[in-house]
């Protein structure tokens, strides 16, 4: 019998773990915020104060020689500025990571102005790519954002 709960628990987990990310991206894709028409990207707003004022769009993919390249368009709709962070993760035709690394670049995003980023797949393996905008996220900015809160 706790052989079967705990089964069901694992079950359960695994199953709602997935409808998270699927719901959260239906969100933004409802938003129109996010245009997923490319099948050879993934492009996720890392922060859900990004909907509606950040889009991005216009994802290109192609071939280079042996190797891929792509390029992407974030576009700010506001009349804000943004500092933002963004990664490419390049991913092998399976959708696993390849030589993936943990660095964000930072960027600024004026009032309604598109910046354009390009990249390069380090293999030849690489085929799709998985682009994210969020944030900065920052020990002190993040610090900061706490005392707020606080007061």
């Amino acid at each position: 019998m706790t052989h079967l709960r705990i089964i069901m628990m694992c079950l359960l987990f695994f199953v709602s773990a997935c409808s998270v990310n699927k719901g959260a991206n239906q969100q933004y894709l409802a938003q129109r915020t996010i245009d997923d028409t490319h099948p050879r990207a993934t492009l996720i707003l890392g922060s859900t104060e990004l909907v509606n004022n950040i889009l991005i769009t216009n994802v290109k993919v192609g071939q280079l020689g042996l190797l891929p390249r792509a390029g992407i368009d974030v576009q700010n709709l506001t009349d804000d500025r943004y500092n933002l962070e963004y990664k490419i993760v390049w991913r092998d035709k399976q959708g696993f990571p390849i030589n993936v690394s943990n660095v964000w670049h930072r960027f600024v995003l004026s009032p309604r102005k598109i910046k354009s980023f390009q990249s390069m797949g380090k293999t030849e393996d690489a085929y799709s790519i998985q682009f994210t905008v969020r944030f900065p996220d920052d020990l002190f900015i993040e610090s900061d954002r706490q005392l707020e809160r606080n007061r």
